[in-house]
């Protein structure tokens, strides 16, 4: 906070009064010269007093809040008191800054979430709140500095502590999560998750609330053809040569259990959200696909298009994959939906890399893999839509 001053015939005298007390520093402490510890002593004592004067508008400024630089993003809490004032080294010696740094900026947000708590900020204000967080991710950068849990713009114009606030990169569930937890989308994402903000993507965990069985035949068909895929040796095979292709490295993944999944159409699905320390976000939000680990069966909500139930299975089955997750989804969506003896010329086509090492003889996967490749194709080329992911 800063001190106005009317100036009456008495305040005319307390100015003149600060005048005198600014030239004694000058003559005693500026041209006499003083060391860096007395300079340190003299700044700590002056640090939270409003004691430097500002013409153009009329205040008393605590030194860490007037800079020589143009601080306008700021607004009116903070000054510039430029070099050519007639103090200026007066001031500078009480603790004047420059530039801001890391902290100056930390300071700002600090300010202005305790000014507001849960109310939204007025437009200067907001206005304000953008340009320091831009300003902070540049000046982090350069000062090599690490912060986090900051507080930070929400889209409802509120300040949160990043912790707990969202980037939306979830756009499907953005609508059902406060938009007082909703990053603003002014403020730079990548900035965000630097500082410890969220991802509604990845650490949102969906619990089904309502899944319906779907009755519609074509969809029911297609799930059947996937499961056929997804239980054989083939599928397994190609889906760690995906893995070897990105991670370079072979996968120590057990895939067994996929020769006995299902792979089931839904009319519906609706899910809570969650977070890890299971404080629940949203409820009841229209869902795409569910994994029942129990029955080992991949709910996919039901679609006219089977591209898109396609792509969802795609990414139901790369999320049991975990940290062997693929961040290419299309090979793995050509896979499932090619017939089991395709699979191995269709990834060649693709250019996926070979395992280096043959799977063992002592392998389930070995026999049935054999068997495979002896046997004819029933399907054909495998139905693969290419422009839909």
């Amino acid at each position: 906070m800063t001190v106005q001053i009317k100036l009456s015939n008495n305040q005319n005298t307390q100015l003149q009064s600060v005048e005198a007390i600014y030239k004694y520093f000058y003559d005693t402490l500026v041209k006499g010269g003083i060391s860096a510890d007395q300079k340190r002593q003299i700044q700590e004592r002056f640090a939270h007093r409003q004691c430097l004067w500002d013409e153009s508008t009329g205040k008393f400024w605590q030194p860490k809040h007037a800079f020589l630089d143009d601080v306008g993003f700021f607004g009116n809490r903070r000054t510039t008191i430029p070099s050519s004032n007639s103090h200026s080294e007066v001031y500078q010696l009480l603790g004047q800054r420059i530039s801001p740094t890391v902290q100056d900026y930390l300071d700002f947000l600090a300010e202005l979430a305790a000014e507001y708590g849960n109310n939204a900020l007025n437009e200067a204000d907001k206005k304000c709140a953008i340009q320091v967080l831009y300003r902070l991710e540049s000046q982090q950068l350069l000062q090599g500095v690490a912060v986090n849990n900051i507080p930070i713009l929400t889209a409802n114009n509120t300040l949160c502590l990043a912790e707990k606030v969202f980037i939306p990169d979830a756009h499907w569930r953005k609508d059902y999560i406060d938009p007082n937890r909703i990053l603003h989308d002014r403020v730079s994402a990548k900035f965000a998750k630097s500082v410890g903000c969220l991802s509604l993507l990845k650490d949102a965990i969906e619990r089904p609330k309502t899944v319906k069985i779907a009755r519609n035949i074509k969809s029911c068909d297609w799930c059947l053809e996937w499961q056929n895929t997804l239980n054989s040796a083939e599928l397994r095979s190609g889906l760690k040569r995906l893995i070897f292709h990105e991670c370079e490295s072979e996968p120590i993944l057990d895939l067994i259990w996929l020769t006995k999944a299902q792979v089931a159409a839904a009319s519906q699905i609706n899910v809570d959200l969650f977070l890890s320390d299971e404080t629940c976000i949203a409820t009841d939000i229209p869902g795409t696909q569910h994994f029942d680990d129990f029955n080992k069966t991949f709910q996919i909500i039901s679609s006219a298009s089977r591209y898109i139930m396609l792509s969802y299975l795609a990414e139901s089955i790369n999320a049991r994959l975990g940290e062997y997750a693929v961040k290419n989804l299309l090979p793995l969506a050509s896979i499932i939906d090619a017939e089991p003896c395709n699979i191995h010329s269709l990834l060649n086509e693709l250019r996926i890399r070979s395992l280096p090492s043959l799977v063992t003889a002592t392998e389930p996967e070995n026999q049935e893999s054999n068997i495979s490749k002896a046997a004819t194709n029933s399907k054909g080329e495998s139905s693969i839509y290419w422009g839909a992911f």
